[in-house]
């Protein structure tokens, strides 16, 4: 039976001496993205020709360097939602987000308000064309 190596030390080497680790844009996007959805108020939408183009909302530009993000995010909410509410709060979402999962520091999140869609009904919601 082969016998597994082990290394002669188990002592393990001082955190900065292990290595690095690298946030790429598209992981902070996807971060941004899920803390925007997951905030009461924002709303998803697609119409038209932006479900061909990919141009729904939320969507999200992120820009890292280094240990830093930037994050400029564009929503959509439900009227009559206060727009400074729930831009604040996808701002905080954001920030928190991107802290603790990535431990990135964040310079700053720009929420865009580009729609605002009307309440929706349980009448609406089931509603199919035919």
């Amino acid at each position: 039976m082969a016998e597994t190596a082990r290394p002669e030390s188990s002592v393990l080497a001082e955190p900065g001496d292990r290595g690095t680790l690298t946030i790429r844009d598209r992981v902070a996007q996807k971060l941004v993205l899920e803390a925007t959805r997951g905030t009461p108020g924002v709303r998803h939408h697609a119409a038209g020709m932006d479900k061909l183009t990919g141009r729904e909302l939320p969507r999200a530009r992120v820009l890292v360097s280094g240990k830093r993000v930037r994050a400029k995010v564009d929503i959509a909410i439900e009227w009559p939602g206060s727009l400074s509410v729930i831009g604040t709060a996808v701002r905080e979402n954001v920030t928190t987000q991107l802290q603790s999962v990535s431990g990135l520091d964040v310079d700053g999140v720009d929420v865009a308000i580009v729609s605002v869609l009307p309440a929706s009904t349980k009448r609406d919601a089931g509603r199919k064309v035919r």
